[in-house]
């Protein structure tokens, strides 16, 4: 945890000093739907911006680590709290409200417990660079399963809208309670439009996929 921590410290300094890629909500009045799958960890979201500045929708996941085992529902609130637009870039920072229910399955023990999960988002995009720092708290009863993430990336080249560009991003993550590990995930990404398309493999040998549209 203190290697994250020192980590996060370095990625918030890029994001500050450094400031159009995926978030986590679309325009007004659109529908976006993400889907992510690995050995260890899947998704199913999709929201709705019913204003320019926040929506609502409904997450289902699973997890698992080496001891534990969880299967989780949530209500989804998004809000966008700030944006900073640049000529050539944007910033933006991101408040999460979600209530949610999980069960838990450890040593032959299943526990169930509704949650309430805040959560905050920080990043900033050119067309060229990428950075992201996030957290989640995410308490269930006595279990912490606390999420931090952090990305940053480049575009290989610049593209126009209607082309796609790939683009190199870096992933690092820890979820308490599922893993003691920093997992390090290198990822490609393509953009095309409305949709966006990554695929990458951790350093444990863990492949990862994620799709995301905006309807």
């Amino acid at each position: 945890m203190i290697l994250l921590r020192k980590i996060i410290c370095s990625w918030l300094l890029l994001v500050m000093t450094t400031s159009l890629v995926a978030s986590p909500m679309g325009y007004k009045g659109s529908v976006n739907s993400m889907f992510d799958v690995s050995q260890h960890y899947k998704k199913l979201e999709t929201n709705y911006a019913y204003t320019a500045k926040d929506a609502y929708g409904i997450k289902l996941y699973q997890a698992k680590g080496s001891h534990k085992k969880v299967e989780g529902s949530e209500l989804t609130y998004t809000h966008r709290f700030l944006r900073v637009n640049q000529p050539h870039s944007q910033l933006n920072f991101w408040l999460f409200a979600n209530v949610g229910y999980l069960k838990t399955k450890s040593n032959n023990r299943t526990d169930e417990s509704f949650y309430i999960s805040p959560g905050v988002q920080l990043d900033y995009e050119t067309k060229r660079l990428y950075s992201l720092v996030s957290h989640q708290r995410l308490r269930a009863g006595s279990h912490n399963f606390d999420i931090t993430k952090l990305k940053a990336g480049f575009s290989f080249y610049e593209t126009r809208y209607d082309e796609t560009q790939p683009w190199f991003i870096l992933e690092i993550s820890q979820t308490n309670d599922i893993s003691e590990k920093v997992e390090f995930v290198p990822t490609l990404r393509f953009i095309n439009k409305a949709l966006y398309f990554e695929a990458g493999i951790s350093t444990e040998g863990d492949p990862k996929l994620h799709l995301m549209y905006t309807f």
